[in-house]
């Protein structure tokens, strides 16, 4: 499935020889969104496939809390029932909270392939420390599906509108210090907002 967004375009893809696949859901806008568009390109072209969505509970941010919210909307929405597996401690900097869960999760062959949410840095500085994000043009394993590599924030939020799920992108958390309220001053924060500004679009 390929999907324009703004100027960019994202493919949706699944390996024919795939029997399961597994994605890291953070409760975020960028995995929440890529898990409604696996779920719909399985769904769509009826694919036999099975899938967990992971979940890293970060306890400080409510990962898991958030990450339910997602999986009973996505499950009302397709009306099926999304395997749920929480893996890792939570209790790691941000990105290895990620990258060591994915590691054994990979290793230990749980899943044929693993998608991640990861997308760019927009392209102005908020005047904070921004968080590193895998360059675009880095050599990705055929085990490991990043979608949203070429993407900003601003591409991935216009995907709610294109499908008319703007309720879901609402759901999401992006905060990097607080859990209950944004905190207006980490990257995250700024980054949101950036999106929902540039689109023209109030988060509620």
């Amino acid at each position: 499935m390929d999907i324009q967004t703004l100027d960019r375009v994202v493919n949706i893809s699944i390996p024919t020889t795939a029997k399961h696949i597994g994605l890291m859901l953070s409760g975020g806008m960028d995995s929440t969104i890529l898990l409604f568009l696996i779920l719909k390109e399985i769904q769509d072209n009826k694919i036999n496939v099975g899938l967990t969505a992971f979940i890293v509970p970060v306890e400080r941010l409510k990962s898991t809390e958030y990450s339910y919210r997602i999986i009973n909307f996505l499950e009302n929405y397709f009306q099926i029932k999304i395997n749920v597996q929480v893996i890792g401690s939570g209790s790691l900097p941000h990105n290895l909270n990620i990258n060591v869960p994915a590691r054994i999760i990979l290793h230990q062959k749980l899943v044929d392939k693993l998608y991640v949410g990861v997308n760019q840095n927009p392209p102005v500085d908020f005047g904070v420390p921004q968080i590193n994000r895998r360059h675009p043009d880095a050599a990705i394993p055929e085990t490991v599906g990043f979608p949203f590599v070429q993407l900003y924030k601003t591409h991935i939020l216009e995907l709610y509108r294109i499908f008319n799920i703007l309720e879901l992108a609402h759901m999401t958390h992006s905060c990097g210090s607080n859990a209950d309220c944004p905190c207006e001053k980490c990257f995250h924060c700024f980054e949101r907002s950036w999106a929902f500004n540039e689109l023209n679009l109030k988060d509620i």
